[in-house]
């Protein structure tokens, strides 16, 4: 009569037996080539770049640039407030 941990360690190698055989019988998959025409339209379709659908295109960051010169800045404050003082003025 076998001891319970001989009948352990007998179940625990018939599960891992029940385990790998699957995995045995999917790795002979391996083996199976292709068919050339999958392969080509796989790599063309990987190839092309994608259209952007709307909402991609929506999602898309944007960037304004705005390049001013000191001088110009200068100018631009005081066309601000002789606008300013024009509009109080009228206001009176």
């Amino acid at each position: 009569m076998k001891s319970p941990s001989e009948l352990q360690s007998e179940a625990a190698r018939a599960r891992a037996q029940a385990i790998e055989q699957p995995i045995h019988d999917l790795s002979l998959l391996r083996q199976i080539d292709p068919p050339p025409a999958l392969v080509a339209r796989v790599m063309t379709r990987l190839a092309e770049p994608r259209l952007p659908s709307v909402w991609d295109w929506l999602r898309k960051p944007f960037v304004i640039e705005i390049r001013i010169s000191p001088l110009a800045l200068v100018g631009l404050a005081m066309a601000l407030a002789a606008v300013f003082v024009f509009i109080g003025a009228t206001l009176k």
